[in-house]
């Protein structure tokens, strides 16, 4: 496989992971209730695996394992701040006359 597909599937593997991890916290901002806690963890630890895994495969395992902790450190830092963002912006949505449907 070419190394352009092996590090997309790495960085969007790490980066879903990070999303499962987030959104099964109990303070998480995206969703109305939290992903089921057990559930959410494992799933989000077995893409974290997972995105290691393609990540050895152009990479050495040590270089690999701390590629995949920084790419999941950004998602841990971005998904809490889209969140922030993404809050007036819906609260705009909702007054504007123009933006409703149906």
């Amino acid at each position: 496989m070419t190394t352009t597909f092996i590090h997309l599937a790495a960085i969007v593997s790490t980066t879903a992971g990070a999303a499962c991890l987030y959104l099964a916290a109990p303070r998480q901002q995206w969703l109305s209730s939290p992903l089921p806690g057990r559930s959410g963890r494992a799933g989000g630890a077995g893409l974290l695996v997972l995105a290691w895994l393609w990540w050895c495969q152009a990479l050495h395992p040590v270089t690999a394992f701390f590629t995949a902790l920084t790419v999941a450190m950004v998602a841990f830092m971005l998904l809490p701040m889209m969140a922030v963002v993404a809050a007036p912006l819906r609260r705009i949505r909702r007054w504007l006359p123009f933006a409703r449907t149906g």
